[in-house]
């Protein structure tokens, strides 16, 4: 498996060997200490156990942190396979970790499987670049791909309005890691969901979600098709979800985080059936095991562990509330909560058997 590792000086000896880096030692050492020296561009060794089989050079294009231009420097022979994984890792690491926006890569006409991988991934081509790489003492053009947030095709965000407000999927083609609810006008926190509501209109200037107005955030089958396929099933049963056609998900989940307790509560919540509700109490003595003094000392940490929830709806934390029946905590905000206990309530006897 392909992963990535910021260049390190220690790196030299290694990088050398494998011809990525080519000259003296103390040659390859003092250009290490320019990469890292310098503030517009970030490079990275990426590695195949732990043989280094390609450098990516990520240029910084402009103040605000939006675009990148990539240049790879590989081993010449790699698989298809490591290619694709390769190209894969470098796009996940822009997009999602360092959330730029757009990616842009020059390959020349020499380089057409590098060019069918990214395609693959989502890149397009921007335009043609005369003159632009020199290779064996004569210049040759060259294409410029780019790939946007929206279009990366190995993991996205996709969008279901209801009407208290939207819920935001993210995963990837064989996983979910992430869903949350936001209320119109809230702003979008996470800068890859960000950069994807932007791109498609669904944000104002200050990256707040805006109403459903004309059916903003609906997709047509094209484009629930161009989505990871896992993401494109999670948008059609979270839209079940909300017109009252499902009440329950069948999705592969993948935990982006959480601690031995966040996950014991997370489990228990989601034993939750749809239309009821427990208190926080409730579900600090189901994982106290029946133990009502040691409960009450966990029943704030399970209202903290509820709040972190990572995949409401399919984690239904919504139905989790004070032992006095009052609404509180949920952090999408109590409207939204509300709003979800009522439609539950109201639609349990009609919803799917």
């Amino acid at each position: 498996m392909v992963r990535l590792e910021r260049i390190k000086i220690s790196d030299a000896k290694i990088l050398r060997s494998y011809a990525l880096l080519t000259g003296s030692l103390s040659t390859i050492e003092d250009e290490i200490r320019s990469f890292i020296s310098f503030p517009q561009i970030d490079v990275m060794v990426a590695y195949d156990d732990d043989v280094p089989i390609a450098m990516i050079k990520i240029h910084l294009l402009d103040r605000k942190n939006c675009r990148v231009h990539l240049n790879f420097v590989i081993e010449e022979i790699l698989s298809d396979e490591l290619t694709f994984e390769l190209l894969d890792k470098t796009a996940e690491y822009c997009l999602i970790t360092k959330a730029y926006h757009k990616i842009t890569v020059t390959i020349s006409s020499g380089n057409m499987y590098l060019e069918e991988h990214c395609m693959e991934l989502g890149f397009v081509q921007e335009s043609v670049l005369a003159d632009e790489i020199e290779n064996d003492g004569r210049y040759e053009d060259a294409g410029l791909f780019r790939l946007l947030s929206a279009d990366y095709r190995r993991y996205n965000a996709c969008f279901v309005p209801f009407e208290a407000g939207v819920a935001v999927i993210k995963g990837g083609t064989d996983y979910i890691d992430g869903i949350r609810l936001y209320q119109y006008g809230a702003k979008a926190e996470e800068g890859f969901v960000l950069n994807v509501a932007r791109q498609l209109k669904l944000v104002d200037n200050k990256g707040c979600f805006l109403d459903n107005t004309d059916g903003i955030y609906s997709l047509d089958e094209d484009e629930i098709e161009l989505l990871p396929e896992e993401v494109s099933r999670a948008y059609i049963q979270v839209k079940k979800y909300f017109k009252k056609t499902s009440s329950s998900f069948d999705l592969n989940l993948r935990m982006p985080y959480g601690t031995d307790f966040q996950q014991k509560v997370w489990k228990a919540v989601t034993e939750i059936r749809y239309g009821s509700t427990k208190s926080y109490e409730d579900i600090a003595i189901e994982i106290s095991g029946g133990d009502s003094r040691k409960a009450k000392n966990l029943t704030r940490a399970v209202g903290n562990a509820c709040s972190e929830n990572p995949l409401m709806l399919v984690i239904p934390c919504h139905r989790v509330i004070g032992k006095d029946g009052k609404l509180a905590g949920f952090s999408a905000g109590v409207e939204v909560q509300d709003y979800l206990l009522t439609f539950e309530a109201f639609s349990y006897v009609t919803a799917i058997v």
